[in-house]
């Protein structure tokens, strides 16, 4: 549960912004206002309800890693876990969330059963795909745009401690790109991730289970519990010194797109001012359930099965610097939309009012009659698609 009671302070009328653990990107939960912290991991496990059937009711405050913790010890498990797992429940649902398990599993608003959701007038009430199916689907990826997650029921799966894991190296992106599009028409697979870190291109493949015999050669290995290694009990702090600032953003394509979207990429480190600036990249395949709900903001939109590409920099705080940055990212954005993908709205993205009304056309109407049918005007109003939205 949040810190504070969030009917009172949404219903108070004053100016909020709605955060999770505080893991913003590019500002997006920073605010002059006053700021609504829904982060509270050390009492969310008493609050985990079991409703059987796999169905668990979640506190929006909890972590992923207390979460999977809780779960793992009765047999279950969370079908599409973060790379960070410290996130906080609701805060991952308000912009999709997707992981290494995302190539079986898809998008983790894809498994929530239902969101308990408090307006702007403090009305909380539960959505789902039948009940306010409207508000649920503009919530889940909406980014707190109409109203706080408050609980959500979610599906999980069953717990199997090991995976057969198998790395490969690739001498170059293409290759890598070539590799990845292999993978993704395959549907024997049950986690995929690859990189460029350090100025090495690899990718990771695993089935779950435990059998030594699919392990034939010195790249693979038995993982227990891979979702959970390198994670502590608690945070941890950022790795980026108060003289740099993270730039971050995800492009989402349809498969069968990606050498185009990372060839746009591959030209952009070669040439100022990417080639001077810590750089890597993370691509994910995801495919998504063939019942899946069109969540208005969520980057794979209807398509069955995409790829994301993660193009995340560290760049010393200098404006001239970050502001060329940002106009190579607005470049990449051209092209993503270009090859029919959309972005991850976690990231750093400059979108101009035009550019969102093509992402999303009369979804944009839609969410500023919501906004204001809600009484929502005083939740979340910095972002830039609610700026959109008024205009549009």
């Amino acid at each position: 549960m949040p810190a504070a009671f969030p009917a009172a302070l949404l219903g108070s009328g004053r100016s909020l912004t709605l955060r999770g653990a505080g893991h913003s990107c590019d500002g997006q939960t920073v605010t002059d206002g006053e700021l609504l912290v829904t982060y509270a991991p050390d009492t969310a496990a008493p609050q985990v309800r079991d409703l059987g059937d796999g169905l668990v009711e979640v506190p929006a405050g909890m972590s992923w890693y207390g979460l999977e913790r809780y779960l793992n010890r009765r047999g279950r498990a969370v079908p599409v876990l973060p790379n960070y797992l410290h996130l906080s429940v609701g805060g991952t649902l308000s912009v999709g969330g997707a992981g290494i398990s995302s190539v079986r599993y898809g998008m983790q608003v894809d498994h929530v059963e239902r969101i308990q959701l408090v307006d702007g007038t403090g009305t909380s009430r539960w959505c789902s795909r039948t009940a306010h199916p409207e508000l649920f689907r503009f919530a889940l990826g909406g980014l707190g745009m109409v109203g706080l997650i408050e609980r959500a029921v979610l599906r999980t799966v069953p717990y199997l401690r090991y995976t057969h894991v198998h790395r490969a190296h690739h001498a170059t992106l293409a290759e890598l790109v070539e590799h990845t599009e292999r993978i993704a028409q395959r549907d024997d697979v049950d986690i995929y991730c690859a990189f460029l870190r350090r100025g090495m291109l690899g990718s990771t493949t695993g089935w779950a289970g435990g059998d030594v015999k699919r392990c034939a050669d010195e790249n693979c290995a038995i993982s227990r519990d891979l979702p959970l290694i390198g994670h502590s009990d608690t945070a941890q702090t950022s790795d980026t010194s108060g003289d740099q600032v993270r730039l971050w953003t995800d492009y989402v394509v349809p498969a069968g797109r990606l050498a185009e979207m990372a060839a746009a990429v591959e030209a952009l480190l070669h040439r100022p001012p990417l080639n001077r600036v810590r750089t890597e990249l993370y691509i994910l395949i995801v495919r998504r359930p063939p019942d899946a709900t069109s969540f208005a903001f969520t980057p794979t939109s209807t398509a069955p099965l995409s790829i994301g590409l993660g193009v995340y920099t560290w760049v010393d705080r200098d404006p001239a610097t970050t502001a060329a940055i940002r106009d190579e990212f607005r470049n990449l954005m051209d092209r993503c939309c270009e090859l029919g993908g959309r972005p991850y709205l976690y990231g750093v993205h400059d979108l101009d009012d035009s550019l969102a009304e093509r992402l999303y056309g009369t979804d944009l109407d839609r969410l500023a009659r919501l906004r204001d049918s809600h009484r929502l005007e005083h939740v979340n109003a910095h972002l830039p698609l609610v700026r959109t939205a008024l205009h549009a």
